[in-house]
């Protein structure tokens, strides 16, 4: 993840009313294991061993490697659409105007 990247990210997390800190702390987990891929970026549902809980994984795929968990799905759910936001942003061609 490039520093660009990552400032999108905590601007896009920053949108859906996260304090800056945590923001940042978030870009900083996901920064370690991100990479640029195709498909969407999704939650899932993981159980803890021993009925202790549940975490909300943000993956591309069901089996595949998460880059954010939280026990809040709606902290799940904001980083999932932030990380589309910003990788759809980065697609698009560059304005030459």
């Amino acid at each position: 993840m490039d520093h660009a990247l990552r400032r999108r990210l905590i601007e896009a997390l920053k949108s859906r009313s996260w304090e800056s800190l945590d923001a940042e702390r978030a870009a900083i987990r996901i920064e370690v294991l991100y990479a640029l891929e195709t498909g969407e970026w999704k939650v899932v549902l993981w159980t803890i061993a021993g009925g202790e809980g549940n975490l909300f994984l943000v993956a591309r795929r069901a089996n595949g490697p998460a880059v954010f968990d939280s026990p809040l799905e709606a902290r799940a759910r904001d980083v999932a659409s932030a990380l589309n936001e910003v990788e759809v942003d980065t697609s698009e061609p560059p304005d030459t105007r």
